[in-house]
């Protein structure tokens, strides 16, 4: 008895795991493929230099301006060359920046290329090399544009 209400946990775990799992890929399949599908510059890339332009705030709150530097590695998207220089604000007033990252950048209209919303760099690890497997395979499909939840990366 004791054996079969094991497997019958072990069983309950092993389902729980695969939904946590197919739940966690769904979002970062949904990072990436926003990515991909709404920035306007898509690099694969390393910070080879960070520069703080100022902060925004009090004490207890604010947004800090960086101007980070970075080795295109990889261009997927929207952009040509081998270094690039791009705009971000991070909540808080210090960061350590730095590493290799997938690059999710937006123009403005003086054709400066920012982060907006901080969010702009994904991890080139596991998930970004099950995404990539997934969307060759067709498994990953374009984000439906008119749901009412969609927001686009770079502003509509």
């Amino acid at each position: 008895m004791k054996f079969k209400l094991m497997q019958m946990l072990m069983a309950l775990v092993g389902i729980i795991s695969l939904e946590v799992s197919a739940e966690r890929d769904n979002f970062w399949d949904y990072s990436y493929q926003q990515c991909f599908q709404s920035a306007d510059v898509v690099i694969e890339g390393k910070v080879i230099d960070y520069e703080k332009v100022g902060y925004n705030g009090n004490e207890q709150f604010g947004y800090t301006h960086y101007l980070i530097s970075i080795e295109v590695l990889k261009s997927i998207k929207g952009f040509e060359g081998k270094s690039l220089q791009y705009h971000v604000w991070y909540e808080g007033k210090e960061h350590g920046i730095e590493g290799s990252s997938l690059f999710c950048l937006c123009l403005n209209q003086k054709v400066d290329l920012g982060d907006p919303e901080g969010f702009g760099r994904l991890s080139l690890g596991e998930h970004y090399k099950n995404y990539l497997h997934r969307r060759e395979t067709g498994e990953v499909k374009p984000i439906d544009e008119s749901d009412k939840n969609y927001v686009p990366y770079c502003g509509a």
